[in-house]
């Protein structure tokens, strides 16, 4: 039976390109994951949120690579150590070997708790209790390639960030504790305002906003002031205003490597159509549809 639900989970996917397979496998393996953490009560403590979150729950058109999460108010100190098994048993169940790899650090005086868990290899689960065709899709492998999905943990003070639950229908119905789309909006505006990624632009989080936008999604100006304070970039004695807002995204447009945002996110969409029209000019267009809330 577990079997037949990892071959149902792959089934929404056209799976004949080699790299929309390896894709899918992870989202695949991303959600088996999720369902683990919801067995072992992980919401409790944290919520999910971030690419991924906004892929899995709210159907982004692009693939993303980690599992982010946020401590809640009411947690205490966290650490992934004892979710670790929970993991592996749970991938166990639906006939995938792993191996659960943990870290924990500190970063620019926050708290991240941060883990990995690196699967067997593609070409062997995608052979377990497969169709034949997928079976020749796994031939297509190296026959050592795995899947290593990063967790990781923001440990370091809760912000106000506003919670909801929702449901994801596989591997069966489970909920799974979020930010609402308006803090999840804050949390990407301030990746795209302050993030430094090895010296490159991540045009994920460029992508990330226009969806937003097209979603007529909200600013929660309340966490995003407290994600720029704890940042360091925003020092203000007053709170933090929209206009001020659009001033800073103006001013990170003006010095955007536009170039460089779509080398980054080419490929992790399925129709890069959708970005030909990026330039300084449209993203400084886009500064007038960013709207507040409280």
């Amino acid at each position: 039976m577990s079997e037949q639900i990892v071959r149902e989970m792959l089934s929404r996917y056209d799976i004949s390109d080699p790299n929309i397979a390896s894709r899918a496998l992870r989202e695949v393996l991303q959600e088996l994951v999720l369902y683990s953490l919801y067995q072992a009560r992980f919401f409790d403590s944290v919520v999910f949120y971030g690419g991924t979150a906004l892929r899995i729950i709210h159907g982004l058109d692009r693939f993303s690579e980690d599992l982010d999460f946020s401590v809640r108010k009411e947690a205490g100190n966290f650490s992934f150590s004892s979710f670790g098994e929970r993991i592996i048993k749970g991938l166990e169940e639906f006939g995938i070997e792993s191996v659960f790899e943990n870290q924990e650090y500190k970063s620019g005086g926050q708290g991240i708790a941060r883990s990995n868990v690196r699967t067997g290899p593609i070409s062997d689960i995608l052979s377990v209790g497969t169709s034949g065709s997928l079976k020749e899709i796994s031939r297509l492998f190296p026959a050592n390639q795995n899947v290593r999905i990063r967790l990781e943990v923001d440990t370091g003070p809760p912000g106000s960030f506003q919670e909801e639950s929702s449901f994801l229908l596989y591997p069966i119905a489970f909920p799974v504790l979020t930010m609402r789309l308006s803090s999840l909006f804050a949390g990407k505006m301030c990746a795209l305002l302050c993030r430094l990624w090895r010296g490159r632009v991540k045009g994920r989080d460029w992508f990330d906003f226009i969806w937003f936008l097209k979603k007529n999604a909200t600013l929660d100006l309340g966490y995003l002031e407290d994600k720029l304070r704890g940042s360091g970039n925003f020092e203000s004695s007053d709170p933090l205003s929209l206009a001020e807002v659009k001033k800073m995204y103006l001013a990170r447009v003006e010095s955007l490597d536009v170039e460089g945002a779509i080398r980054d996110v080419s490929p992790f969409l399925r129709d890069v159509a959708s970005i030909h029209a990026w330039s300084r000019e449209f993203f400084m267009s886009l500064a007038d549809r960013i709207e507040g809330e409280p």
